[in-house]
């Protein structure tokens, strides 16, 4: 469905002011995933207040999807302007610079991209990381293809890693190329920059940026997206992946599979080696996907790789401090699969890589798609990669089970209600198998797969031990009462792939 506004009079009423128009306008851009993923993205209005020219911008982390006047920081602009004129400026001290600069004791961290908000004179202005418009940019004619698509309108700015780099290379393109037709910037590798007067305009103006790409794709026939057969899964081989890449890692992963027909013909694409490593869209999504997936199954050759490219990129300190093993893998019979320190990372990763297939897949139906160099992608993954390792060391001792998978049969359900809600606070993926949907309490968790058994045959098992591996990549534990032998023999061989042994009797569960 082409992209439009979503501007309602009505529903605009409802946030009064400034800061209230931002807010809705912000909710606007943050709901629709192919603009903005998981924190990605920032949004900023510039007012008065008290003699004072502030301004809010959203805070570092928080979703569009869902902010409220409270995820906005208010920053003295008149006090951060002034960094612009600064030569070199290392994010860190800028970062502190802003802090400094806080108009409000308990308002959260500035975005990175804060100064890049300032530097533009325009009461609004909104960043996304467009689909669409990587799909377009991201390619070997960049320099004839945005200028083609959008000229004036919004000038390229290169390549800059985030923060301060950023934000003076956008000021200089703003005084050295905006007329007064422009109403945004293309960021290459990274998105779009629009601004305007109102909070409706800058955000039409985005999604006029937007429409254009769609339509330069849809008119070369690089819109619609190849699908193929999906095959029956093979449960014992995605469960021998993720016990490969967990030891790989060191510790215990989820294995998330996407199946659908899209991603099965990107996985099977013959020129997949070519396009498939040149690098992800944007390297903030490198933080979740690593720079490029493995293609099969030859976990230890590509952590090898990794590990080198790295190195070479970052120095033997700094790339020590990442791990270099998969959490993409690309296969011909599995499809897409996904790695993560836990459920809700593993399905993060795959969601991300889903728009990077629907983003090259275009990009190389027009031209050459091509990703940022090598260098800026390593430099991202040093700059906001990491937060597995800090997931690990807050569960150290309170989470013992992350990154494992118990499976929770009715019979060991009926004997214990409290065993699932344990399990989950330990950091386990849990599959609760009920005997009817009307035995289902909850689909919220990401870490909780509630699966309907259908029926008391070997095949019904069997068919929830596929469900879960699907969902989990397999199983670690089998907690079951009154129904053991038959589960046992359900998930024998999926539970013989487990990279872990023993972890019940350590927590103290006994089944």
């Amino acid at each position: 469905m082409p992209i439009r506004s979503r501007w309602d009079d009505q529903e605009a009423a409802r946030f009064p002011g400034a800061l209230g128009s931002r807010v809705y306008t912000s909710r606007l851009l943050g709901q629709d995933p192919a603009l903005v993923l998981y924190g990605g993205g920032n949004t900023s209005v510039k007012v008065e207040e008290r003699g004072c020219r502030v301004l809010y911008v959203k805070g570092s982390g928080a979703d569009l999807a869902c902010v409220d006047e409270g995820a906005f920081v208010p920053i003295d602009l008149d006090r951060v302007l002034p960094l612009l004129e600064c030569e070199e400026l290392d994010n860190e001290e800028m970062l502190a610079r802003l802090k400094d600069a806080v108009l409000s004791p308990g308002a959260p961290t500035p975005s990175i991209e804060t100064l890049l908000h300032g530097a533009l004179p325009f009461p609004y202005v909104e960043h996304t990381h467009a689909d669409s418009i990587l799909a377009v940019a991201n390619v070997a004619a960049a320099d004839r293809v945005l200028q083609e698509v959008y000229g004036e309108l919004a000038p390229v700015v290169p390549y800059r890693h985030s923060g301060f780099e950023l934000a003076k290379a956008c000021a200089e393109a703003f005084r050295q190329q905006a007329t007064l037709r422009t109403i945004g910037f293309i960021l290459q590798f990274h998105g779009a920059v629009a601004f305007g007067p109102s909070a409706r305009q800058s955000y039409e103006n985005m999604i006029a940026l937007v429409a254009r790409a769609e339509d330069y794709l849809a008119a070369r026939g690089a819109w619609v997206l190849p699908e193929a057969a999906v095959p029956p899964l093979d449960p014992e081989a995605a469960a021998q992946l993720r016990r490969d890449v967990s030891r790989a890692a060191g510790f215990p992963l989820v294995l998330t599979l996407a199946r659908d027909p899209v991603a099965m013909a990107f996985a099977r694409r013959t020129d997949l080696e070519t396009v498939s490593q040149q690098g992800p869209p944007t390297p903030q999504h490198a933080i979740f996907t690593r720079r490029v997936p493995l293609l099969g199954r030859d976990v230890g050759a590509y952590t090898r790789a990794y590990a080198a490219y790295l190195t070479r990129y970052l120095g033997p300190e700094k790339a020590r401090a990442l791990d270099p093993s998969p959490r993409i893998v690309l296969d011909p019979a599995l499809g897409l699969a996904a790695l993560g320190v836990d459920a809700r990372h593993a399905s993060v990763a795959a969601d991300v890589y889903l728009h990077d297939i629907a983003i090259i897949t275009r990009a190389s139906a027009h031209d050459a798609y091509r990703a940022a160099p090598p260098q800026f992608i390593a430099l991202a993954e040093l700059a906001y990669g990491g937060f597995e390792q800090r997931l690990r060391r807050e569960a150290a001792g309170k989470r013992p089970l992350l990154g494992q998978v118990a499976l929770v049969t009715p019979g060991a359900d009926r004997h214990d209600p409290g065993l699932v809600p344990r399990l989950l606070e330990l950091g386990a993926a849990v599959v609760r198998v009920v005997a009817s949907p009307s035995d289902r309490r909850s689909d919220k968790d990401p870490a909780l797969l509630e699966a309907p058994l259908g029926g008391v045959t070997a095949e019904d098992r069997e068919r929830v031990v596929e469900t879960a591996v699907c969902a989990f990549g397999g199983l670690d534990l089998l907690c079951a009462v009154g129904d053991r032998e038959a589960w046992y023999r359900a998930c024998r061989s999926i539970l013989a792939c487990s990279p872990v042994a023993g972890a019940l009797e350590r927590v103290g569960i006994a089944f």
